[in-house]
């Protein structure tokens, strides 16, 4: 199969898996993410371990990672009919938070700080990210399904205008394929989404609001893709991952998603009062 087919055929299935997870119960949404968060986890821990003195277990953050958001799944605002008490999680992000540093009193490694440093560096710069996303559901939906959708149409416009006309560069050093036109195409393009969003949806957001939206979408959105070439950069990767043929690793799908969804979150509220 060639990688064009390879690139299509993964595309559709990850887009398909996302609107499946926007729109299912909150129950099985839950558990779309958590699984996400702790397959991306583990991945970005698979990375850093490659750098000088970093040894960090990737199972355990990753366990650590789904239990984060069960918790949050399965707690009163999230579930009608709690089937699973959330201590149960927990008990295992708990006992995971302790495990972090008592391990490494007994471990005969040259640098324990930075094990400590990475493992939980993961938490929050994946897994917190992730259980925004549960937050941002429980507002409306919409917003979840708008958020994914705009971060689609700002790499497309993105990609397109920045091959087309793209001269100037953004940040050479790190990404060197963006452009300041490239950036400039995908707001204009997610701006037009965005316009599309508040004509024929109903939510507590008017057109202004949506393309506030829409422009958090694109500055942080482009900020965490340009913060992933970084890491790569400095591991010495291309891809963060090969779970997806064509696309790279989770990191390399999500890495916009990462900075942009807690803004996203925060924005929600101070606009819808949740």
């Amino acid at each position: 199969m060639s990688n064009f087919w390879k690139r299509t055929l993964s595309g559709i299935v990850y887009v398909a898996l996302i609107v499946y997870a926007v729109f299912a119960p909150n129950w099985v949404t839950g558990l779309i993410l958590s699984v996400l968060a702790a397959l991306t986890v583990y991945e970005f821990h698979k990375n850093t371990n490659k750098l000088e003195n970093v040894n960090v277990n990737p199972i355990n953050p990753a366990i650590a990672s789904f239990a984060l958001l069960q918790i949050v799944m399965w707690s009163h605002r999230f579930s009608q009919h709690i089937y699973i008490n959330p201590l149960v999680f927990a008990i295992i992000y708990f006992a995971f938070y302790l495990y972090t540093f008592i391990s490494e009193i007994f471990k005969n490694k040259t640098n324990p700080i930075n094990n400590i440093a990475y493992t939980f560096l993961g938490q929050i710069y994946i897994a917190l990210p992730f259980l925004s996303l549960l937050f941002i559901k429980n507002i409306d939906e919409i917003f979840l399904l708008a958020l994914f959708v705009l971060i689609w149409a700002n790499d497309t416009f993105a990609y397109l205008t920045g091959s087309a006309f793209g001269k100037h560069r953004m940040y050479e050093r790190i990404s060197p394929k963006k452009s300041w036109e490239g950036f400039i195409g995908g707001l204009i393009g997610a701006l037009a989404v965005a316009f599309l969003f508040s004509r024929f949806t109903e939510t507590k957001l008017n057109t202004a609001e949506w393309f506030i939206f829409a422009a958090i979408v694109v500055i942080f959105g482009t900020l965490g893709d340009l913060l992933e070439s970084l890491m790569k950069r400095t591991i010495g990767v291309k891809d963060s991952g090969n779970i997806m043929p064509g696309h790279g690793g989770l990191l390399d799908r999500f890495d916009s998603l990462l900075l942009a969804a807690p803004v996203i979150l925060v924005y929600l509220q101070k606009y819808v009062f949740f």
